[in-house]
């Protein structure tokens, strides 16, 4: 295990060196000239400043000086300044990453549960019509687009019921100090974006849990048990489910990117001021260090979440063998 641990790690790591590599050299084909974005758009602005404006950011310095001062600041944690908050990125990100956390959280929790749960009626009931029920649900919302339904669960519940909140992560009041009030408030807030991204992901799986307890049901060792005398409840707790669940981990981590993607639209129609919202104001405003932090976020969260998806495979099943 510390020997697959290692290996594993070390190819992360090299990933992780690659998506810095990339993200460096793609904001630099970008079109655009950063020095100029600095400056207030304003005619009246002299070439001194933008001048000072390239020796400040190192424009002047040759690639492979820039490459390198790139990679020290971000192991030192520096993004720079961001182009429309005028102030430095990790500030400007900083908080906000911890409210794409907590709605990327809940949705893969409720995702994980509710998609396992439901697979599982549909491989108990194949044919019939819970199943049949099922997977027309999973078929529906899998290929629909989760920006939509977010849109249409607005005017449901915020503009026919007027039941919850339509916009932001609490109410326009101080977060600290916490309270029991604004805990429940914020609570309010997160129930429509997360609801989206959970029906939004939940339909793969459910899908790909009930395909694979449909195959692992015909095996020879299920018959054994039901041989046995054991229950439908049994045999499914103790035999069909554990073998079955070793896809939901690949599928969970496959689909990290795709959860950070949905976040992102939800956050935008719900107006929810995470990384997604954030990044789409800096689309806006062309503000570049803002863009080159969360592609490199993005990126670093997919590779990790496939790290941990291996390592929790091979404790789940010792017979996967991971090259």
């Amino acid at each position: 295990m510390r020997r697959i641990l290692a290996k594993r790690v070390i190819n992360a790591f090299i990933t992780i060196i690659l998506i810095m590599t990339l993200n460096f050299m793609l904001f630099r084909w970008m079109p655009g000239d950063p020095a100029k974005l600095m400056l207030n758009h304003s005619p009246h602005e002299s070439d001194y400043a933008y001048l000072r404006n390239v020796e400040i950011m190192g424009l002047n310095d040759p690639l492979w000086e820039q490459f390198i001062k790139y990679f020290a600041m971000t192991f030192e944690g520096n993004w720079g300044l961001s182009y429309a908050f005028e102030m430095p990125v990790i500030d400007v990100i900083g908080q906000a990453i911890l409210w794409t956390i907590l709605l990327m959280g809940v949705s893969t929790f409720f995702t994980f549960v509710v998609g396992v749960w439901l697979g599982k009626i549909a491989a108990r009931k194949r044919g019939r019509s819970p199943d049949l029920a099922i997977t027309g649900f999973g078929l529906f919302f899998y290929g629909m687009p989760i920006f939509w339904f977010g849109i249409m669960l607005l005017v449901i519940f915020v503009g026919y019921w007027h039941i919850l909140p339509s916009k932001g992560y609490m109410s326009d009041v101080p977060l600290y100090p916490i309270t029991f009030d604004k805990i429940v408030d914020i609570l309010t807030h997160l129930i429509l974006p997360a609801a989206t991204l959970t029906i939004g992901s939940i339909a793969g799986v459910t899908l790909i849990m009930r395909n694979s307890l449909v195959d692992v049901l015909t095996e020879d060792y299920i018959v054994t048990a039901y041989a046995k005398g054991l229950d439908d409840r049994q045999v499914m707790r103790k035999h069909a489910s554990p073998n079955a669940r070793l896809p939901i981990v690949t599928t969970v981590a496959m689909d990290t990117a795709f959860i950070l993607g949905g976040v992102f639209q939800i956050e935008v129609v719900f107006g929810y001021k995470g990384i997604g919202w954030y990044s789409m104001q800096a689309i806006w405003n062309e503000d570049y260090p803002v863009l080159q932090f969360v592609f490199f976020i993005g990126g670093v969260a997919v590779v990790l979440a496939n790290l941990i998806a291996d390592i929790i495979l091979v404790q789940l099943d010792p017979r996967v063998k991971i090259t």
